[in-house]
């Protein structure tokens, strides 16, 4: 039992499920305000409120220091309902609960403190820009990442760096407080515009041993001897946690970009410059419709074949074939979402486009979260295809 048990807020929900029907009861007031979330360029202050007092960060960490540790379906049904009210939230809930798993992963020392911080909320940057030099009892930190999404809601942030000496063994992920950190208030981008995914900056920042783990083992599930050794919960490959939990926002994405396509084809009359009085009547639209639906229940299907890809490998090692399967995954996911978004986008009229328009939005964010380096889909098609063809996958981030 841990020493830093928290117990949860008297008006937070006692299980999983109420944090998603919570979720499910504010989809609406996410897309009403993701206007206001694109003007501040980070999180709208009732949005984040509303999401800690629901329990939404607290949704993978262990029952011990007030979390839930919820089934893999529940995690991608609430960060995907957030997604499709608004899809820059959803993108930095997802970094955020995905993130808070890692103090599990740690010694029991690191997992205290951290775990001990209120509303705790972490962000992560594996890019490998930064560098750690080896001292007594730990590593002084010194790097800029591009970017740390969501970093100025969060408390501790875990980036990677290169160690001298220990090049052999890959990166390192640092953990750090936020009041350590510099954020560059600079993220000025044609979509996920309320992100808050600005450069972070660290000097000569000092973070115990205890406080730091190796991306290969966050990839093949190797930690240390701990509290939560005997969970299988907290004993799988974090990396494939990554890209099971990155799916739902695509989807979200997807989701909330058929509802506003539905709610405004009622009332669209007809398409100028053709014979069709309404456009709920053209044939072409039916077509595109269809063809968008189809996408958009493919992303679902996907989406949960990764959640049952990672409840699979409780209690065991992943197989290189599964790990590589998440990476390829969660990139067809995306290519998936946004052929549905992008259909649906042709598929509406010239005054979409306008700012005012939800759809526009989801448009924009959807091309731009597809461009992420960890999810976008050629490398993780070239990783599984690798795997396939009977050799090594070439990547750290598998």
């Amino acid at each position: 039992m841990s020493a830093v048990l928290h117990g949860l807020p008297s008006h937070a929900p006692r299980a999983a499920e109420g944090v998603l029907a919570q979720v499910n009861a504010l989809v609406g007031a996410l897309r009403a305000r993701a206007p206001e979330t694109e003007r501040l360029r980070r999180m709208h202050p009732d949005n984040l409120r509303e999401l800690t007092e629901a329990g939404v960060f607290r949704l993978a960490m262990p029952t011990d220091v007030g979390g839930y540790q919820a089934d893999e379906d529940i995690v991608a049904e609430v960060l995907a309902q957030i997604s499709r009210g608004c899809p820059s939230t959803g993108w930095m809930c997802t970094i955020m609960v995905a993130t808070n798993v890692i103090p599990a992963l740690l010694a029991d020392t690191a997992a205290d403190e951290i775990y001990a911080t209120p509303d705790l909320r972490m962000t992560a940057a594996i890019a490998p820009t930064g560098r750690a030099v080896p001292v007594e009892g730990g590593y002084r930190v010194t790097g800029q990442w591009t970017w740390n999404t969501a970093g100025v809601h969060s408390n501790w942030f875990a980036p990677a760096c290169v160690v001298p000496a220990e090049e052999e063994l890959g990166l390192r992920l640092m953990l750090l407080r936020t009041g350590e950190v510099e954020h560059q208030d600079n993220w000025r981008a044609a979509g996920m515009a309320g992100t808050a995914t600005n450069i972070a900056t660290v000097d000569g920042v000092f973070v115990p041993a205890a406080r730091t783990v190796l991306v290969n083992d966050l990839a093949e599930g190797r930690y240390p001897k701990r509290r939560y050794s005997h969970v299988p919960y907290f004993n799988r490959p974090w990396v494939m946690y990554i890209h099971a939990q990155s799916a739902p926002a695509l989807l979200g994405m997807a989701r909330g970009a058929m509802d506003c396509f539905m709610q405004t084809l009622p009332t669209r009359g007809a398409i100028t410059y053709t014979g069709w009085p309404k456009a709920a009547e053209a044939p072409l639209l039916h077509h595109q419709l269809a063809r968008a639906q189809y996408d958009l229940e493919a992303a679902e299907m996907f989406t949960s074949r990764l959640s049952a890809l990672y409840r699979g490998v409780l209690g065991r090692p992943p197989t290189i074939m599964e790990r590589a399967q998440a990476r390829a995954h969660i990139g067809h996911v995306a290519s998936l979402s946004r052929a549905c978004v992008n259909q649906l986008f042709e598929a509406s009229s010239a005054s979409h486009t306008l700012l005012a328009a939800d759809i526009q939005r989801y448009f924009r964010d959807i091309n731009v979260l597809h461009q992420h380096a960890a999810i976008q889909p050629n490398s993780g098609d070239e990783v599984y295809g690798r795997v396939l063809a009977g050799l090594d996958p070439n990547s750290e981030i598998v």
